[in-house]
């Protein structure tokens, strides 16, 4: 009895390996498989939130800004419902909340129907839950000699008083941070920067809240934010396909 036990054991052993190799592979196909899916994704929406950028800063200036060029160069295939941009409104550098607002011709703006903004309070609330594709631009300039500094901007998941006062730390959506050089210190030098992430809203009606903070190396602290190159967007990822161009 105890010899057939053991040659059940020993004739069974080779299909269970088998089906172990077989499980080990599925397992390592499904994480590659999952891997370029995430890949292609972003590819996607990096492509879309620079063609977006693009075409916003080709737009014209001063009194040629009509509704009709933003309906001209964004066509429907961009689902803007689900697209939002902002600008940065304030050109100097200091430890307090972003200041931005929508891209403006005549009654079409930036900011899709499933987003609202506060311009008195600077929140973007996203409305629906889901992930989304969130990204920041900083462009900066030295008018003068400048010192060198670090610049960060946060957009915090929690944006209660306390958070914006430093007291609490959370885990951000995203943090940009710029390092602003000393060999970039001199005057006409400029420093762009793009941040991403892909963020994912558990719950309805979230809100976005970019905080600054500015590091000073020294005392010429004469470094700005170019304003017609600072801004940040976000997008529905689902449907991603269907929002590029073609």
């Amino acid at each position: 009895m105890e010899m057939s036990a053991s040659t059940d054991v020993e004739s069974q052993s080779p299909a269970t390996r088998s089906r172990s190799r077989c499980l080990d592979t599925f397992l390592v196909g499904s994480v590659i498989a999952l891997f370029l899916m995430l890949g292609v994704t972003i590819a996607g929406a990096l492509f879309f939130a620079n063609r977006i950028e693009r075409k916003l800063n080709e737009r014209p200036s001063g009194e040629s800004q009509k509704p009709e060029y933003l309906v001209r160069v964004q066509p429907s295939s961009y689902k803007m419902q689900n697209f939002a941009y902002l600008e940065a409104t304030k050109s100097e550098l200091k430890n307090e909340s972003m200041h931005w607002k929508p891209v403006k011709y005549g009654e079409i703006q930036t900011v899709g129907s499933l987003y609202s903004f506060n311009e008195v309070q600077h929140v973007l609330t996203v409305k629906e839950q889901g992930s989304y594709f969130l990204y920041v631009t900083l462009t900066f300039s030295c008018t003068h000699v400048c010192d060198p500094a670090q610049f960060d901007v946060t957009f915090p998941k929690d944006t209660s008083p306390a958070v914006k006062s430093g007291d609490q730390h959370p885990s951000p959506w995203l943090t940009c941070s710029v390092r602003l050089s000393q060999d970039k210190g001199r005057e006409n030098a400029s420093v762009t920067k793009t941040c991403w992430n892909v963020v994912t809203f558990p719950e309805n009606e979230n809100r976005l809240l970019a905080i600054a903070k500015i590091v000073l190396e020294g005392k010429q602290h004469n470094w700005k934010l170019e304003l017609n190159h600072s801004g940040f967007g976000i997008f529905l990822i689902d449907g991603l396909k269907g929002a590029l161009p073609s």
